[in-house]
């Protein structure tokens, strides 16, 4: 089993993985997302969404290394698991070579192997002994350099010495790739989740050590490890979580024998190296410092490594062309893979084009649908409509008789919910999205396409949307949730990705043909427990104030201000004591539509 941690790894997640899945050792895969920001998840399921090993589990937020390595291993099966970064290249025969030390000792629990950085050259940290309080001294004084005279003064980081000719033993390996036996993390147990990120491997590593499980580094296999591409996007905080797990590391393995030197010298002196990391920062910046540019150099790695995908579809590929507009959004992110390994050839409009989907029947194009017209839509065989619905008939009329065969568009519950709102503009796009329903029926009957219309309620996939997700960012950053009354109003989440599969399930279905289906998720929840369960799945302590409705109005106003929370009005704190529900039972009998339950996928933290 190997597991990956990822939080807005880039373009190498996908090479990492698809390297994994070219071992010659069989293996299942488990990327566990932190809550990416950028585009390497939906690059992943372009590139292998479909490959029957590889699973993605969505965790809510960042929930740091430790803790999202070990939901994923509550899920392995396997009797050896490699916790793998996903900035790291390995070879076919990388695994085989590796499980080789398991077999040849059973006294080995974890093994790890030389790492190289792109240009080459041995990565710090493959080989190393505990940083014991007196090595970390020596380390910071210079006393390393009389090492080679004196081994009382040996740096605990071995680079620079001469490599092994085999696998020798160590006391702690880079936690960029550690094989773990079972039988050994059974008695070791997970990674510590105290730590967010850095030191949970050196922890590990020692815990390993005391339970007497050899540690193996094996010079002859490489792995090739970029490092810090997760790190990048963050920088300060991650020096705060890496000088935290530092402390937290001296503290739970050396504080009761060196109380003194521990709070005199090595807690000072790791929050003052801290402090000069953080200046150090902003003068990078400036280029005052020349540092690494980690996540350029991944791009690089990727481009040299870029080959045309394998088709990873189940069927053959039919020769049929499907238009995806706002194909930025939620739905697409799922919607586009799912196209794909149906054998699509996808074409994805977008007004600002990512740069990502290097597949040879997936294309992007740049258009603003409001007044341009891709010519990949003309007499295309599907056209699936995630842009506003009002949006979608002057689109068609502008096709002059070459509208696509089939069409799919996204509407709203919003044209029943916000038919008496007291905001003008609610209104309008009430009757906007009437409109276009009739104006959808009359153009399919007038140029003899079939259509459908979907009507979700509330859509979610948190860390993206604007309405759970702003709820999940108010929690986490107040520690309290504001509410009306008593926030009995009902709700039907529904997550996007079930919404894109709808949509893949109607290309085909004559049952869906020329009609509007009602898309709700699978539980109804009152307002105050839905904030109940976001609140649990992001590991916030839940506080419920009441809030007078005058005082609520002006809140919202003020937050309305800021450009996080601009979508927010007055009539959403009106909605919260009202019902939102649909039936979504034609859907499920005409479509076999099957919502989950919400938030299902997201690990309860605590």
């Amino acid at each position: 089993s190997v597991i990956i941690v990822n939080y807005n790894g880039g373009p190498l997640l996908s090479e990492c993985v698809r390297c994994v899945l070219e071992s010659t050792v069989p293996v299942e895969v488990f990327v566990s997302d932190n809550a990416s920001t950028d585009t390497s998840l939906i690059e992943l399921r372009l590139a292998l969404g479909g490959h029957p090993q590889l699973r993605i589990l969505e965790n809510p937020s960042n929930l740091g290394f430790a803790k999202a390595n070990n939901r994923a291993l509550e899920l392995a099966r396997h009797e050896f698991i490699l916790f793998l970064n996903p900035d790291c290249i390995l070879a076919p025969d990388t695994l085989a070579r590796m499980l080789a030390l398991f077999d040849a000792d059973t006294e080995v629990g974890m093994a790890g192997c030389l790492i190289r950085n792109p240009d080459g050259s041995e990565q710090p940290g493959c080989r190393r002994s505990i940083p014991t309080p007196w090595r970390t001294f020596v380390r910071l004084s210079g006393l390393g350099r009389l090492g080679d005279e004196n081994p009382r003064f040996e740096n605990y980081l071995h680079i620079g010495k001469p490599l092994p000719e085999a696998a020798v033993r160590v006391e702690a390996i880079s936690g960029a790739f550690m094989l773990v036996r079972r039988e050994a993390l059974r008695v070791v147990g997970p990674m510590d989740e105290g730590y967010f990120m850095h030191f949970e491997d050196l922890d590990w590593c020692l815990r390993f050590k005391q339970a007497g499980w050899k540690i193996l580094f094996e010079p002859r296999v490489e792995v090739m490890h970029v490092g810090g591409v997760c790190s990048a996007s963050r920088p300060m905080a991650v020096e705060y979580h890496k000088h935290r797990g530092m402390a937290r590391f001296y503290r739970k393995f050396f504080g009761d024998n060196n109380q003194l030197s521990l709070y005199l010298l090595i807690l000072p002196a790791i929050w003052l190296r801290f402090v000069l990391r953080i200046i150090r920062i902003p003068l990078g910046w400036m280029g005052v410092f020349q540092d690494r540019r980690p996540q350029q150099e991944a791009r690089e790695v990727a481009e040299h490594m870029a080959r045309p995908l394998a088709d990873i579809s189940p069927v053959e590929p039919a020769p049929r062309r499907a238009v995806v507009t706002g194909a930025t959004s939620l739905i697409g992110d799922y919607l586009l893979p799912g196209l794909l390994q149906a054998g699509y050839d996808v074409h994805a409009v977008s007004r600002e084009p990512p740069d990502y989907g290097h597949h040879p029947r997936f294309h992007w194009h740049h258009a603003d649908i409001t007044r341009e017209t891709p010519e990949a839509t003309r007499k295309a065989d599907v056209l699936i409509h995630l842009a506003p619905l009002a949006t979608l008939p002057a689109l068609l009329e502008r096709l002059d008789g070459q509208a696509p065969h089939r069409v799919i568009g996204f509407g709203s519950t919003s044209m029943f919910t916000k038919a008496e709102s007291a905001l003008e503009k609610e209104r309008e796009l009430v009757a906007g999205l009437n409109r276009a329903e009739r104006e959808m029926a009359e153009m399919g009957k007038r140029y003899g396409f079939n259509w459908t219309v979907f009507r979700p309620t509330l859509v979610y996939h948190l860390g993206r949307d604007k309405n759970v997700t702003t709820i999940a960012h108010f929690l986490k950053r107040f520690g309290f949730f504001p509410i009306v009354g008593e926030g009995v109003g009902l709700r039907q989440p529904v997550h996007a990705e079930d919404l894109a599969d709808a949509a893949l399930r109607a290309i085909d279905n004559p049952r869906s043909f020329d009609k509007a289906f009602n898309l709700s998720g699978r539980e109804t929840l009152s307002y105050r427990e839905m904030v109940r369960r976001i609140a649990r799945a992001i590991g916030v302590k839940l506080r419920m104030v009441n809030i007078p409705l005058p005082v609520f109005r002006g809140g919202i106003s003020l937050l309305s201000r800021f450009p996080r929370f601009e979508h927010l009005n007055s009539e959403m704190v009106t909605r919260i004591s009202q019902d939102m529900c649909f039936d979504n039972s034609v859907a499920i009998a005409e479509l076999g539509f099957s919502p989950r339950p919400f938030l299902e996928d997201t690990p309860a933290q605590g």
